[in-house]
């Protein structure tokens, strides 16, 4: 899978975009994996990744789960929550 992080793609051919905490990416796959959308964004598996749906709802995103890319779509690290 290609990948092209944070400047324009200087080739012809249809690309993909999706956005990690403000952070975008580009691949040439409609279809990425959570690992390796947490791969590309240097996010441990552990830590995790959650889906920003359109209405702000916040899904979490297992590794092995296949996300399909359409325009607009954002992620984020899961939140760490801390016992005090």
């Amino acid at each position: 899978m290609e990948t092209v992080q944070d400047e324009q793609v200087g080739q012809q051919g249809k690309f993909f975009t999706f956005f990690v905490d403000d952070r975008e990416f580009h691949v040439s796959d409609p279809t990425i994996t959570g690992a390796q959308i947490m791969s590309l964004a240097g996010i441990p598996v552990d830590v995790g990744l959650q889906l920003i749906e359109e209405d702000g709802t916040q899904v979490p995103v297992p590794p092995e789960k296949v996300i399909e890319l359409k325009p607009g779509r954002r992620f984020k690290k899961a939140p760490r929550f801390k016992r005090g």
